[in-house]
């Protein structure tokens, strides 16, 4: 058991079980060798946030670690995402989680200029995002939580596109989250469930890869 616990317009809410096989404005930047940015800006309560940009577009990527990765993790997904036209932003989200959230939103809007954000994170991250965009919903443009931890008492509150996975095989207390974001969200809203148990960013390792990525690209492409 990993430190985390881990073993379109308004479109119609849609269910899928698969099994397929197939914040302040006091912001520092510096270039690294690989073409990405390294950046920090502040939340209100002042606590300092690092992350990492990729990319450049109209529309900000927000990529949140769960509690064992750091941002470091997200390089082939935020790679990706900027090769297909995003500006992705991978954070350390520290223990204030939600606070990070809402200063990364912040950050793209007012010094990126983009023009929507989707927010994505996993596990820990997940739960995060979704206290952020509830607390901010005229600031995100949509979610995507990868077995979230938590957050599901705050799903009324979530506006924009919403994208909820999990795999069935994980414990149970990730599968009921994913479920009650689904059911107590408003539409467009989408639920995605897939066998094994792969945890979080571990979707991204597993045989459903591909079908994440689809999920997530028709969800971009609605909010962005």
């Amino acid at each position: 058991m990993g430190p985390d616990g881990s073993n379109e317009g308004a479109s119609p809410t849609t269910t899928e079980t698969t099994s397929d096989a197939t914040a302040s404005s006091s912001a520092t930047e510096s270039t690294t060798t690989t073409g990405s940015s390294d950046v920090s800006f502040d939340t209100s309560g002042g606590a300092t946030v690092e992350g990492t940009l990729y990319g450049a577009g109209d529309c900000g990527v927000v990529l949140v670690p769960q509690i064992n990765l750091d941002r470091e993790s997200w390089r082939p997904q935020a790679e990706r995402l900027a090769s297909n036209g995003w500006l992705a932003l991978a954070i350390d989200e520290g223990e204030q989680r939600v606070a990070a959230v809402r200063a990364a939103v912040e950050f793209l809007r007012s010094e990126r200029a983009v023009s929507s954000v989707v927010l994505v994170g996993a596990s820990t991250g997940g739960a995060a995002i979704v206290g952020a965009a509830a607390e901010i919903p005229d600031r995100v443009d949509g979610v995507v939580t990868l077995s979230a931890a938590g957050g599901a008492e705050r799903a009324g509150a979530l506006t924009g596109q919403k994208l909820f996975v999990v795999s069935e095989g994980d414990e149970q207390r990730f599968v009921d989250i994913a479920t009650r974001l689904h059911d107590d969200a408003s539409d467009p809203k989408r639920l995605l469930t897939f066998d094994g148990a792969a945890h979080g960013q571990r979707l991204f390792e597993s045989e459903h890869s591909a079908a994440v990525w689809s999920a997530m690209f028709d969800l971009l492409g609605d909010a962005c």
